[in-house]
C-alpha cells in the first residue's frame, strides 16, 4: 500500500492551504501550495465522495490515453470530506474556435478532448482550460455514473437490507451500467454545430480515443482502483471495473 499511497496520493503535510478563488472548478476548492516552496501546488476540491472518485479516476484514465489532462491525486480524508488533488495549471486567455480549426495541435487537443468526456459519459459540459500554449481539459466530476447516494448505499448495504429488501437494496447501491457514450452528440457539436471539424476526421479521432483506451495496461487500472479502495466501499471498486470493461467492449467495437 505504501507504494500506492505514494503514487495515487497526496500528503496533506506536504502543503498549506488557502481559498482557491480562481473559479474554473465547481464543488469546494482550496489551493494547496508545497511548503518548500517549490513544486507543484494543486487545487483540492472537495464537497462530494461522487466529485472526488470520479474526478480521479477520469483525470487518470485521461491521462493515460495521452489525453492533456492535469495530474490528479487522492487526499487523505479529513473530518468527512473526501476530495480529490487536481494539478494548478496557469490560465491564459483561450484561443477561439477559429485559432482552434487553423492549428494542428489545438485541433487535436479539443476534438480528442471532447470525446473523452463522451467516454467517460460526463454529464456536464466538456471544460478546457489553455496553459503554456497547451489547450487542456478537465472535470469529470460527473462522469461514469456514480453518485454521493449510490456510494451511501454501497456502504451501508448490509445495515439496510434489515429494512429494505435485499432486491430493493441492491438495486439502489447499483447504478444502471447500459452503457450509451453519446458520441452522436459530440459529432453534431463538432461536426455540424462548431463545424471545427469534418466527419472523417472525427471518426478517426474516435478510433484513435478507442484504441488508446484499448492500450491501457490493465495492471495501471488495477492499481487506481486499488488506491481508490483504500478510502471507498469494494462495491464502488466494482462498479469501476465493470464500467470500464463496458467501455472496453465499446471500442473494440
Amino acid at each position: 500500500m505504501n507504494l500506492v499511497r505514494n503514487s495515487f496520493f497526496l500528503n496533506r503535510k506536504d502543503y498549506k492551504f488557502r481559498p482557491f478563488t480562481d473559479g474554473g472548478l465547481s464543488g469546494n476548492k482550496q489551493f494547496a501550495i508545497p511548503k518548500q516552496g517549490d513544486g507543484v501546488a494543486y487545487v483540492i476540491k472537495g464537497g462530494s465522495r461522487e466529485c472526488a472518485c470520479n474526478e480521479f479516476i477520469g483525470l487518470r484514465l485521461a491521462k493515460l490515453m495521452g489525453v492533456n489532462v492535469p495530474w490528479a491525486y487522492l487526499v487523505s480524508p479529513k473530518e468527512g470530506d473526501y476530495a480529490v488533488a487536481i494539478e494548478y495549471l496557469i490560465s491564459q486567455p483561450k484561443p477561439c474556435l477559429e485559432q482552434v480549426k487553423d492549428s494542428e495541435q489545438l485541433l487535436h487537443a479539443y476534438v480528442h478532448g471532447v470525446i473523452a468526456h463522451c467516454l467517460f459519459e460526463d454529464r456536464d459540459k466538456t471544460d478546457f482550460l489553455f496553459s503554456d500554449g497547451t489547450l487542456f481539459t478537465f472535470d469529470f466530476a460527473e462522469g461514469f455514473r456514480s453518485s454521493d447516494f449510490t456510494i451511501m448505499v454501497m456502504e451501508h448495504q448490509e445495515q439496510l437490507s434489515h429494512l429494505f429488501s435485499k432486491d430493493l437494496v441492491a438495486q439502489l447501491a447499483t447504478s444502471s451500467l447500459d452503457y450509451y457514450p453519446s458520441t452522436l452528440a459530440a459529432y453534431e457539436l463538432l461536426v455540424i454545430d462548431q463545424q471545427v471539424c469534418d466527419k472523417a476526421f472525427f471518426d478517426a479521432a474516435l478510433d484513435d480515443m478507442c484504441s488508446r483506451f484499448l492500450s491501457i495496461p490493465n495492471e495501471e487500472v488495477e492499481s487506481m482502483l486499488e488506491a481508490l479502495g483504500a478510502q471507498y466501499p469494494a462495491a464502488l471498486i466494482d462498479h469501476f471495473k465493470l464500467y470500464i470493461d463496458k467501455i472496453r467492449e465499446f471500442c473494440q467495437k
